[in-house]
């Protein structure tokens, strides 16, 4: 799924509940119809949406997060949820059906 693609029929509009664990490098997600997501942080930096991020996996650069990257704030923007990293890299606005295609990490997820 693109970030610009239309939200699935059978997906919420935006989670009830959102956690960022630093320790655990963890996104937690509460959805309206039940489902609790877990995403890492460099996992979401890896699949930042916006386009200077877009355009270099286009071009199959490889953006590989460090170890130690954080989300270092996390605004609503009504459609998604813009994400700021320890990186600096702040300009991808996550939308929510994009966030709610991304695999949990904890079960295995890799982009």
């Amino acid at each position: 799924m693109q970030p610009d693609d239309k939200l699935p029929d059978n997906a919420p509009h935006k989670p009830q509940h959102i956690s960022v664990n630093v320790q655990q490098q963890t996104l937690h997600l509460h959805w309206p119809d039940g489902r609790q997501q877990t995403l890492s942080h460099p996992q979401l930096r890896e699949q930042c949406p916006c386009g200077f991020c877009r355009a270099r996996r286009l071009r199959q650069q490889v953006i590989k997060a460090a170890d130690s990257l954080v989300i270092s704030a996390m605004f609503d923007q009504g459609y998604g949820a813009q994400i700021c990293f320890s990186d600096g890299h702040e300009q991808g606005i996550f939308p929510w059906a994009y966030l709610y295609e991304l695999p949990d990490f904890e079960q295995g997820g890799s982009l």
